[in-house]
């Protein structure tokens, strides 16, 4: 016994003398001030605080590895990295401005460089001040035609205040990278209050060209643009902008826009050769410079799932504004749901999935495409609508109440089930008589006394025998409804509406 208790010390004795790796069950704490590495020539690193900087680590340049730099209850503070450095992130990261009051960006890059940033976890971003973008790719350099931004591999979550002026300085943009950006297999959500997803795009002397220009790329990717205004400041809530480049969204994609005008703002082509493609946002002029979807021209290939641009609100606000007429392109093989094409022009129409605002929905070429017959009281077509295989379908509205000779009657719900269209379909509105509580073709004092019933809990009742029963259309049944429906039957009242 006694040797193996000895054994056993040893045992603890030698695990007690192996030093510790960096950074394993160590307690993590928030940095509270700028972590500034532009100027770093050496290799340093923070296991508390959950980084490590080596000058040479990536190709002779510069890697920065955060891991769980910050947590979602004690944020770290901004990171300013040297020239063409890779950022890599484990784990979640959590990274704020507010220690610098606002007055910084949250992970900002050298100038005349890349920055690349990419890992196996998630970046959330928090840009609580006006003067402070998440992600910046600096553009005070010499050389700007080299500026890169590239996201990829990763999830990146941007955050920033809700917006309360129009004072277009102070309004940075959530992501910007001077010239060029590039997300690939990546998921990005920006939350904000101006504009998402920003370059300018080079311009040399001479000007820009279709073939030259720098572009936002969009690859493989999840991409969620949700920008917000209080008091309807819908200005400048933009949501993918290049000033004088181009814009290409391909591959397995999945872009959805809810922003305000110029949500998709590129001066030269706008160009979707694949996935998904969902704008529908806050208009704030009829002017088409301030069109939901402006650029030089739209692109559209056979190859993508789903387009779709509209509007919230204001019928007659510009929804696509194609600068370059004539010069569109598009898919042989597309198929135009709402809008269409025509002499290298696109072209909205009233959508009626969207109360009749403008629209352009369009659905590739392998896309299967279902027609929904709508049928109202008398069984007369209210109708056609066109969907995506696997896609829900709106109704038209109809009217509640409807009378005949047998009657009045009330609508209840259509007889089919509209989440998912996976053929084509017929589909009626059904309409029950008021009143007719039981359900057996008449109105009785049987019925007024199912709604006691129901009221005492002595009795389940249908959704149909609700809506029947409800003869004040009030969304409701109670005891009102069944006095009404007694004086109904004693003919002290001539109808039940």
């Amino acid at each position: 016994m006694k040797r193996i208790i000895a054994v056993f010390i040893a045992a603890v004795l030698l695990f007690a003398s192996v030093p510790s790796f960096a950074g394993i069950n160590e307690t993590r704490g928030a940095r509270t001030t700028l972590l500034d590495l532009s100027e770093v020539t050496e290799v340093s690193y923070s296991t508390k605080d959950g980084w490590y900087f080596d000058p040479t680590a990536y190709n002779g340049n510069p890697q920065l590895t955060l891991t769980r730099y910050g947590s979602a209850s004690a944020h770290s503070a901004p990171i300013i990295v040297p020239t063409n450095t890779r950022v890599v992130i484990n784990g979640d990261c959590y990274i704020d401005n507010v220690y610098m009051n606002g007055e910084h960006d949250v992970l900002q890059g050298g100038p005349d460089g890349y920055l690349i940033i990419e890992g196996n976890g998630t970046l959330n971003l928090y840009a609580n001040q006006y003067n402070g973008r998440c992600i910046n790719q600096s553009s005070y350099g010499e050389n700007v035609h080299i500026d890169e931004l590239v996201i990829k591999d990763i999830t990146v979550n941007c955050y920033g205040l809700e917006r309360t002026n129009n004072n277009a300085a102070t309004l940075r943009p959530c992501i910007y990278g001077h010239q060029k950006i590039k997300i690939i297999n990546a998921v990005v959500n920006t939350y904000f209050g101006s504009c998402g997803i920003k370059a300018e795009g080079y311009t040399p002397i001479g000007g820009v060209s279709e073939e030259t220009a720098d572009e936002i790329l969009i690859e493989d990717s999840v991409v969620n643009i949700q920008n917000y205004s209080a008091n309807d400041l819908w200005s400048f809530a933009r949501g993918i902008w290049t000033t004088f480049g181009k814009i290409r969204i391909s591959g397995n994609s999945d872009v959805t826009i809810n922003a305000g005008s110029r949500s998709i703002y590129s001066y030269l082509s706008f160009t979707i050769e694949g996935g998904r493609v969902n704008i529908l946002s806050m208009p704030v002029s009829t002017y088409y410079g301030e069109a939901i979807v402006f650029c030089g021209r739209l692109k559209i290939t056979n190859d993508i799932e789903s387009v779709y641009f509209s509007t919230v609100s204001y019928p007659l606000t510009t929804v696509l504004h194609c600068k370059d007429e004539d010069c569109s392109t598009a898919g042989s093989e597309l198929q135009y749901l709402v809008g269409g094409f025509e002499g290298g022009n696109y072209y909205t129409a009233g959508d009626p999935d969207n109360g009749d605002l403008p629209a352009l929905k369009i659905v590739g070429s392998s896309t299967a495409v279902h027609t929904v017959a709508f049928y109202g009281f008398d069984g007369s077509l209210i109708s056609r609508v066109s969907v995506p295989d696997g896609q829900p379908v709106t109704p038209p509205e109809v009217e509640r109440v409807q009378n005949n000779a047998d009657g009045t009657f009330v609508f209840y719900g259509w007889d089919a089930e509209l989440d998912c269209v996976t053929e084509d379909m017929e589909v009626h509105a059904q309409y029950t008589l008021l009143g007719d509580t039981d359900l057996n073709g008449t109105v009785a004092s049987a019925d007024a006394l199912l709604i006691v019933r129901y009221t005492m809990h002595l009795q389940d009742l249908t959704e149909r025998q609700i809506c029947a029963g409800n003869v004040t259309l009030d969304d409701k049944l109670d005891s009102s409804d069944a006095l009404i429906i007694v004086r109904y039957v004693m003919r002290l009242i001539p109808s039940l509406v």
